[in-house]
This record gives structure tokens, C-alpha cells and sequence, in this order.
């Protein structure tokens, strides 16, 4: 999945070194120029760079000319250079933090032009002012649940970009143009700390959608390529399917490498999930053509029984969530040896799993995330470009997908939950009064 190209040989012990200490069974591919700078070294880079990988050229100080091409070669290529005048003169821990500043910029890079977002490498626009962090994400938001809950409105501009950063702290653009900053507490109220009169830029989302073919073409050849090694190796290729953007991304990847035959999605229905995910996944189903597996994982009946709801200590709900995804898999596999899992897993999602290896053995199964190094803004476009529809919860503005007991619901998705029409819907299925009413908002009461 990821190329790393160095300069010299003594660039690329350096860059090993890194690799066998930080990132282990990553299996990343390392080259060199051979030596060379200037012209010949402009020219070598081109014969090593490759359209099946993420490209990443790390240069010291010393070989900075190699800039001038960033945005020039690709999509899946980025130029990154190192605070130090050589790659072999830095330390393997500042050496690993520059290479996930790297891969960040594939995600974070965003871009507007000509009435829609460009989210690429490409030099194609005018660029946000979004600081490359590892930790950050872009996602597009619907200009009315922003007008909605935020009171903020932007003349012209259909969608919004929001880099979501750390503790809550979110920016919003339209179009080119910052106009405000937002903390979304996990508990308490959504603050909006920081707005600008400033004029927004147009933006509509058909042209965002043409702005990020050529991107997201790149991206998908890449995702799977990463699918077909290790097609080979197994008979039974599973999608753990929650019908969010992320699970639903996944499954259309796999669905074009594997074929629908021997591809099962598996959703585990816990019984206090919110019902649109469950329509949505029946009707994304059907038009996708794929087996579609739903076990049960009983939560509500453990509820019914008087258990406590589950918290951010004891989330005894994803335990039961388990269970019932592997009753499932081991009732279609004779063994697990022979199962291939595919998993939405980004890296902007957590720490944890962005150090996660793109393929990897847990618990028995293969499993391999294709979409490691795409944004939220990534998959919610290629849905789009194939015909997918998004969850009618993200249009409703939800950021993530789950039950609704669940207690990662942050401040934000219970404003949501608490207006209508949503609040219609939940207040007459079981346990949600209860949970509601238990959820205590902590901060300053603005009503």
C-alpha cells in the first residue's frame, strides 16, 4: 500500500530502521534514487514512483528542490521533508512522526475551485489552511444542519468542509473561506467560540463529485490492489457492516475485487440501534446484490434483564457486538483460517488504529482495511460516485454511527437526537426515555 523513496542508500537504512522499530509487519516497500539530485534525480523519481502504491518522498534540507514537485506527480504521491539537512541525520522517533505527517496529508489536503472541494495532493485550487496532523479528519456537512444547530449560514455554499481536531475543537470552511470555529464537548453544550463575517465561496456538490474523480479513482485502485493480494489466500470474505460510511466503503471495494458469490456483510443488530440503520443496510443490500447476514447481539434483552447501561468504562456491549459477528462468521466458514475480513478502519479514526498494519492477523482471522488513508470526505464522495446513497442519519448531521444508548454519543449527536424529526422516531423505542434522561449534560444551561 505505501512506497517510501529516499535519496541514498544510507536515507533508506534509516528509513528501515524506523520501520522494523515503529511499524512492523506493515510491509512497506523502501527505494532509492540511487544517489542522484537535480535533473537526474527528478528523472529517477519518476521511473520508481508507482500508480498501485501511496508514493511518500522523504528528502532532507539538503535535497529541498525536489519541492517544487509536490502536487505535480499524482494523487498518491507526496513530497515530505524533514527538519534536518539529511534523512540518515534524524532520529528514528522524529523520523517516524514525519512519515505519519506524511501519510496525513493524503487525507487532510483540501483544496477549492471552481464552485466545489478538491480533497487531493493536486495542485488544483485555492488550499484550505488545515495543519497536517496525524490525530485530524475532514468531512463534509450539509449547509442546513448547520444553519440548523449552529446558526451559521453561508450564502451559496451546499456543503461544508469541517476539520475535526482534538477535544472536540472543530473548523468549518465554505468554500475557501474560514468562518468559524466550534468545540463539540463530549457532554454540555456545542459552543461556537469563534465566527467570522467573512463572504463564503460557492459550492455544490455535483461539482465537488467531478473535482474528485481523478482522486478517488487512484484511491480505489490502490484499496484494491491491497484486496487482490491476498484474494488468493482465502474462500470465505466477510464485511462487518454497521451502514456507516466507512463499513459501507469497504464493502463496495470488496464487492468489485471478490465478486458476490463467496462475499458475505454481516450486520449485528443489537435491538436498540436506531432503525435507519437497519433499512439502510437492507436496501444498500439489495442494490448491491450482496449476501446479507443480520445476528442478533441481544443487548436489549440484557437490558431488559436490569443491566446498567454501558459506559465509557464498561462497554460490555461491544463484547456482546463480538460474539455475534463471529457466531456468524463461524457459521458460514468451516474455519477461520479461510476467512478474509474487511474492515472500514481509518486511520483519522484513533490513535490505535491508525498504527494498526493494513493487513493483520486477530483473533484467528485475516484482516485487511483498504481504506486506511482515506478521509470521512473520501468515502462519503465515493458512495456518492457509485450510486450509493449516504445513511440518512449523516444527513441528519450525525458524525458517527452506533446505537442509540451508546455512550460515545457525544454533545452534538444528543442535540440532534433531542430535535426533531429524529426525537419522534426515538422517544418510542424501548430504553430511550430511560437513557436520555440519564445522560446528564454538564455545562452552562443556555435555554
Amino acid at each position: 500500500m505505501i512506497r517510501i523513496i529516499v535519496r541514498a542508500k544510507k536515507d533508506a537504512d534509516a528509513v528501515k530502521a524506523m520501520l522494523r522499530t515503529f511499524y512492523q509487519g506493515w510491509d512497506i516497500e523502501v527505494t532509492t534514487l540511487k544517489g542522484a539530485r537535480g535533473e537526474k534525480g527528478i528523472e529517477r523519481l519518476h521511473d520508481v514512483l508507482s500508480n498501485e502504491y501511496y508514493n511518500i518522498v522523504l528528502i532532507g534540507r539538503q535535497d529541498k528542490e525536489f519541492l517544487k514537485l509536490d502536487g505535480m506527480l499524482g494523487a498518491n504521491t507526496v513530497i515530505h521533508m524533514v527538519p534536518k539537512e539529511k534523512i540518515r541525520n534524524t532520529r528514528i522517533s522524529q523520523l517516524a512522526s514525519e512519515f505519519e505527517r506524511a501519510r496525513a496529508r493524503f487525507r487532510l489536503e483540501t483544496q477549492w475551485n471552481n464552485e466545489g472541494y478538491i480533497f487531493s495532493i493536486i495542485k488544483r485550487g485555492v488550499r484550505l489552511p488545515i495543519e497536517v496532523n496525524p490525530a485530524f479528519d475532514v468531512f463534509l456537512e450539509n449547509k442546513n444542519v448547520v444553519s440548523k444547530y449552529l446558526g451559521i449560514y453561508c450564502k451559496g455554499c451546499d456543503y461544508l468542509v469541517f476539520v475535526r481536531k482534538f477535544s472536540g475543537e472543530h473548523d468549518i470552511f465554505c468554500g475557501k473561506n474560514l468562518i468559524a470555529k466550534i468545540k463539540i464537548p463530549d457532554r454540555g453544550y456545542v459552543e461556537v467560540y469563534e465566527k467570522r463575517d467573512t463572504e463564503g465561496s460557492l459550492v455544490n456538490l455535483k461539482k465537488t463529485l467531478e473535482n474528485n474523480i481523478e482522486t478517488l479513482h487512484v484511491m480505489e485502485k490502490i484499496s484494491t490492489k491491497l484486496l487482490k493480494n491476498v484474494k488468493n489466500k482465502h474462500d470465505v470474505y466477510i464485511v462487518p457492516w454497521s451502514g456507516g460510511k466507512d463499513s459501507t466503503t469497504a464493502l463496495i471495494l470488496a464487492v468489485k475485487v471478490f465478486g458476490r458469490k463467496k462475499l458475505y456483510a454481516i450486520y449485528v443488530d443489537t435491538g436498540v440501534d436506531f432503525p435507519h440503520n437497519r433499512e439502510y443496510i437492507e436496501k444498500v443490500s439489495r442494490k448491491l446484490g450482496v449476501n446479507l447476514i443480520i445476528e442478533e447481539a441481544h443487548v436489549d434483552e440484557e437490558l431488559s434483564k436490569g443491566r446498567r447501561f454501558p459506559t465509557n468504562e464498561d462497554r460490555w456491549c461491544t463484547k456482546l457486538k463480538i460474539a455475534a459477528l463471529y457466531r456468524a462468521i463461524d457459521s458460514i466458514a468451516d474455519s477461520r483460517d479461510k476467512v478474509l475480513i474487511i474492515v472500514g478502519d481509518r486511520d483519522a479514526e484513533s490513535e490505535l488504529r491508525s498504527k494498526r498494519p493494513p493487513i493483520r492477523d486477530h483473533e484467528g482471522f485475516m484482516q485487511v482495511a483498504p481504506i486506511k488513508m482515506w478521509s470521512a470526505a473520501h468515502t462519503q464522495l465515493y458512495l456518492l460516485q457509485n450510486n450509493i446513497p449516504l445513511n440518512p442519519l449523516y444527513e441528519l448531521g450525525f458524525y458517527r454511527l452506533g446505537c442509540y444508548i451508546c455512550p460515545a454519543l457525544r454533545s452534538w449527536e444528543i442535540m440532534i437526537m433531542k430535535s426533531t424529526p429524529l426525537k419522534n422516531i426515538l422517544d418510542n423505542l424501548p430504553f430511550y426515555k430511560e437513557f436520555i434522561t440519564s445522560f446528564r449534560e454538564i455545562g452552562n444551561n443556555r435555554e
